[in-house]
């Protein structure tokens, strides 16, 4: 059988591509009218459609966390957690196609309808962010397997970015979105300082009477 003349990797770009230009619906023909591929380039990597776009979504998803782990790697956890915060704008900014990749889909979703192969490795693309985002509560609270503060620290520097900068996603990022969010997640992050060991007044309030639920953020 001849060598197909498009790479994987090749094919997932003209997908990207393809849902900046044509949005989420975007279809296997427009994949290939864009790249200049045969149908037949696509069904040899790819099962079908769904395939093609979960795997375009776990790609666009892992190259976002490099950065983001990078950031959650600081360090001093308060400088950490601005860089996670921010990221967020500066990457849907400088990567508007693969950020309207990261779109594609709720994680929460797809970790249920995604084609069976896929399926454990998208249930798993989180775990590591989410483990990330752990250590800097602690760090951050000076507590061990807190779950508020950990829901907090979520909330932070991942719920709330990214619902400020949704609306803007595949378009322009405003750059005053960056100090928003880095406002808005040290905001959130100040009231888990509230009872924690770093308080100077501990008493001041608990933190259970802002009935903080711990739920993970969607993608």
């Amino acid at each position: 059988m001849a060598r197909p003349k498009f790479t994987q990797q090749e094919l997932l770009d003209g997908a990207r591509d393809a849902v900046l230009e044509h949005g989420l619906d975007a279809s296997l023909a427009q994949v290939c009218a864009l790249i200049g591929a045969p149908t037949g380039s696509l069904y040899y990597r790819f099962a079908s459609r769904d395939h093609l776009m979960t795997s375009l979504w776990l790609r666009s998803i892992r190259r976002f966390h490099e950065g983001y782990l990078a950031a959650a790697a600081t360090p001093d956890a308060r400088e950490a957690l601005r860089r996670c915060a921010v990221h967020i704008p500066r990457y849907c900014r400088d990567f508007p196609a693969e950020a309207r990749a990261m779109m594609l889909y709720r994680h929460s979703e797809l970790a249920v309808t995604a084609p069976k192969d896929l399926r454990a490795e998208v249930r798993a693309v989180n775990d590591e962010v989410w483990a990330a985002l752990d250590d800097l509560a602690g760090r951050r609270y000076g507590t061990v397997h807190d779950p508020e503060r950990a829901a907090l620290v979520r909330m932070a520097v991942s719920q709330a970015p990214y619902g400020l900068v949704r609306p803007h996603v595949g378009g322009p990022v405003p750059q005053e979105l960056d100090a928003i969010v880095v406002a808005a997640a040290e905001g959130i992050l100040e009231l888990g300082d509230f009872g924690s060991p770093q308080d100077p007044n501990p008493s001041a309030m608990d933190l259970r009477s802002l009935d903080v639920q711990a739920r993970p953020a969607g993608h």
